[in-house]
């Protein structure tokens, strides 16, 4: 089924006249990881993949779903940049950056999954699932809304659709769903998701979020998406690793962190357009 998928998956792309779909070897920025890059620029309609068959392969979106959530509570005023603090539950996680009051920088910043929880929790089901519609996002499936498909954690407020559950979102999909989300966003909403985004230690400026897929004690998926601009034209990235066989010593610890590098990497000295 995932092979059917892919192959429609690209069909779809190519029977668009302004698509272009070049496969590109990247493997060196690699390292002998398992993985895929994605670099979109919907202005040209070119796509430049690395790892095609991976590319169309459908994971859990876990962290990097805080870019929509974000958006959302945004475009729903659930939160603005001056009102957006939530109280922290006293309960101590093993995250220490997680136990205080957050406001929603802090919390992208740190990753903090108990404050995009309590977002999700104030905006409908109706709603999230309409944006899911119009993003076009992964299979749209948000039916096990508590999470509890995902057996890494007891608390509640540490679970949810988007983490090891029903939402399920290829590489190929990340990066049309991001373009998307900031083309249909209102200037003030996009600035402040990019500066969400914003990484601070690179040589070009790169907006992402770094995601991390565990099941049965074992990195699965590791993510790395976002955009950047080159003259003037945002480029949508996604870069995914799914090595359970190879991985590098400490991968297990840093496997997001690999993902981001390799990301920046490429970004940073790959000519791809």
């Amino acid at each position: 089924m995932k092979k059917i998928r892919l192959i429609v998956c690209i069909l779809l792309l190519l029977s668009c006249s302004k698509t272009e779909v070049t496969e590109v070897d990247l493997s060196p920025y690699f390292k002998g990881i398992n993985g895929t890059a994605i670099f979109y620029q919907p202005t040209t309609g070119q796509y430049k993949i690395h790892n095609l068959r991976l590319s169309g392969q459908r994971a859990s979106p876990c962290s990097t779903f805080k870019i929509i959530s974000a958006g959302l509570a945004l475009s729903e005023n659930l939160i603005n940049t001056e009102n957006s603090k939530i109280k922290w539950n006293k309960k101590r996680y093993d995250m220490p950056a997680w136990n205080k009051d957050m406001t929603l920088k802090e919390a992208f910043q740190t990753s903090c999954v108990w404050y995009f929880r309590n977002l999700i929790d104030r905006l409908p089901q109706a709603k999230i699932q309409a944006a899911l519609n119009r993003l076009d996002y992964g299979n749209k499936d948000i039916s096990d809304w508590k999470g509890d498909l995902n057996t890494n954690t007891n608390s509640p407020e540490l679970k949810g659709f988007w983490i090891e559950s029903s939402l399920q979102i290829s590489p190929m999909e990340q990066v049309r769903s991001l373009a998307k989300l900031f083309s249909s966003s209102s200037p003030a909403e996009a600035a402040t998701l990019k500066d969400l985004m914003q990484t601070t230690d690179t040589p070009v400026k790169i907006y992402g979020k770094t995601g991390l897929g565990i099941k049965d004690n074992q990195v699965h998926t590791a993510w790395f998406i976002g955009f950047f601009e080159q003259d003037s034209r945002p480029v949508y990235f996604a870069v995914r690793l799914t090595d359970e066989e190879n991985p590098l010593p400490d991968y297990r610890h840093k496997a997001s962190q690999y993902a981001r590098q390799i990301a920046i990497d490429i970004i940073s000295n790959a000519d791809l357009f």
